[in-house]
């Protein structure tokens, strides 16, 4: 009966020290940005995401990096429509940073194109989006 109420008592000191690790905000993560504004499958078009964006005159760069050669300009209508996430370069602009870039779908003679995400509506500095797939 003893060692029946010691392995009892082992076992509520475990789940009590689980708990408060659990609770200890020392060991949580850290609290994200919610994305606002996810990119979400184009139902005419599977496979490809539609992505609302802010911005004018945006560049799209051959690869996923800020010094690639500019490839193209962003559509202007406040939606951009990719494949794809891929980590790549850091781009800043006006107090904003991000590694993550869009990838585009090849279309004709033109290859696929990348945007930074900064220019993606919702989510906070260097934060995937919610909703694309990673290349």
């Amino acid at each position: 009966m003893l060692t029946g109420l010691r392995a009892g008592s082992r076992g509520l000191a475990a789940a009590a020290l689980t708990a408060a690790a659990l609770l200890s905000p020392a060991l949580t993560a850290p609290a994200r940005a919610a994305d606002s504004a996810p990119c979400t499958p184009d139902p005419n078009y599977p496979g490809l995401y539609r992505c609302p964006m802010w911005g004018t005159d945006i560049n799209m760069r051959l690869a996923p990096d800020p010094n690639a050669a500019i490839g193209a300009k962003a559509p202007s209508d406040g939606y951009i429509q990719v494949q794809c996430q891929v980590r790549g370069g850091r781009a800043t602009y006006d107090g904003y940073w991000h590694t993550w870039w869009v990838k585009t779908p090849p279309t004709g003679m033109v290859p696929a194109l990348y945007m930074s995400e900064i220019f993606l509506v919702g989510g906070g500095n260097d934060e995937r989006d919610s909703g694309l797939p990673v290349c």
